[in-house]
């Protein structure tokens, strides 16, 4: 399956959804640029993603960290284009934002099963 690229009209409940969805996910936070390749944050849990307009420019957040010490909120200003990207593993997913600024922001994600499915096995 290839990438599907969301509309900016549908942001807003895409990532709502998704992030209701994917709560608690463990996250990778990827920032690639002018400057190289940068992991902002991994191995967090994902709290929430959200998207907002405001005076005609389109930000997303992206909030991760299971415990206050360790909550990281990274935003993207000037977000022109989104993308999911569909899992190459089971429980894995991604997502993909280009700023205006040509910088690309990867979000990864992978599900950990939860302890009382470890618990059966």
């Amino acid at each position: 399956m290839t990438n599907q690229e969301i509309l900016p009209e549908q942001w807003m409940p895409v990532l709502d959804d998704f992030s209701k969805q994917h709560q608690g996910w463990i996250t990778t936070v990827e920032i690639i640029g002018a400057a190289g390749d940068q992991v902002e944050v991994s191995g967090q849990p994902l709290v929430g993603i959200s998207a907002a307009l405001k005076d005609r420019e389109a930000f997303i957040e992206i909030m991760v960290g299971g415990r206050p010490e360790d909550h990281v909120t990274h935003i993207i200003d000037a977000a022109k284009r989104l993308w999911l990207k569909p899992a190459d593993a089971p429980a894995h997913e991604a997502i993909k934002v280009e700023s205006e600024d040509g910088t690309t922001t990867l979000v990864l994600f992978e599900r950990v099963e939860s302890p009382d499915h470890l618990l059966r096995a």
